[in-house]
């Protein structure tokens, strides 16, 4: 991008030079005070339109004002010439500095002449600047040549239809192994489906990289599917985001079930308040012997009291 800085202080010498007041500047461009002096001050950039005048009004080129830096060849063949068609190969670094005081229109004629492709540094810096066609083309492009994590980095710019397009194709290459990168951005239709399906295949565990981004009733359903094969041990890994109500649901049926031994793995997770009733509730079948295995978890003064 343009060096706002210096391209102000070029602005402001040559308004100098010219003997020219800022409010003066502002009423021959017909613009305000104030955008002239965030323009000396580096603050913002004149629009594209602008620059012709400014060029006039200090008997100099658009080139001289711009500092010939990289992007200024772009900007002078636009507000020249209004097209780029005579224009050789632009580069990828002349598209980037001039992208940001040009219009879409102009940037998505500049991006059909750059030299190469962009790499996955540079998309992101262009894509404000894009139609949404021209990103979702690149989001296929990069997906074909990175997967998933190729759309990392720009994956707030990639439309709703493209971005699960994507993740359908990903989930059938590597599952939900690379999900995380890009979950927030993947409709929850799409990550509800692929969580049912991952667990249906490969139990919870599989769910643990997009856990955070699965509906709580999706979420319930995989869990009531785990337990009903492995009971409560089949839960461990994934208690940190089962919600309370239904943890506490499924801890009290294991303990009622198989004892209160087989809610160790998720004695952690739980309330305090239901290990103590679960814990009284074991003493007064099998003893204090009964509850050994969650003593570390249980109220100090649990037994004291009973």
């Amino acid at each position: 991008m343009f060096d706002m800085h210096k391209v102000g202080k070029r602005i402001a010498q040559l308004r100098k030079e010219k003997n020219i007041t800022q409010m003066a500047l502002a009423d021959l461009l017909g613009v305000s005070f104030q955008a002239v002096s965030n323009w000396e001050r580096g603050q913002t950039m004149p629009d594209i339109s602008k620059l012709p005048d400014l060029a006039q009004q200090f008997d100099v080129s658009i080139d001289d004002i711009l500092d010939e830096s990289k992007g200024t060849r772009v900007v002078t063949q636009l507000v020249e010439k209004g097209s780029l068609e005579s224009t050789e190969l632009i580069e990828k670094e002349e598209l980037i500095q001039a992208a940001p005081i040009i219009t879409t229109e102009q940037v998505e004629m500049a991006y059909q002449k750059i030299d190469g492709e962009l790499t996955s540094e540079e998309i992101p810096i262009l894509l404000p600047y894009l139609h949404q066609e021209t990103i979702d083309g690149l989001a296929k492009k990069e997906f074909t040549k990175r997967g998933i994590s190729g759309l990392s980095t720009f994956a707030s710019f990639v439309s709703q239809e493209v971005m699960d397009a994507c993740a359908k194709e990903e989930f059938t290459r590597s599952r939900l192994q690379h999900f995380s990168m890009v979950a927030p951005f993947i409709s929850q239709n799409l990550i509800d489906a692929c969580a049912l399906e991952e667990c249906q295949l490969n139990g919870v565990e599989g769910l643990l990289p997009i856990a955070p981004f699965i509906s709580e009733e999706a979420l319930n359903d995989c869990i009531e599917v785990e337990y009903e094969i492995n009971g409560l041990k089949g839960l461990s890994s994934i208690a940190p985001f089962i919600e309370e109500e239904t943890l506490n649901y499924f801890v009290k049926d294991s303990s009622h079930v198989n004892g209160i031994s087989s809610i160790v793995s998720l004695a952690p997770f739980v309330e305090e308040e239901i290990l103590n009733e679960l814990a009284l509730e074991a003493i007064s079948k099998e003893g204090i012997s009964g509850i050994t295995s969650i003593l570390p978890y249980i109220d100090d003064n649990l037994l004291s009291k009973k």
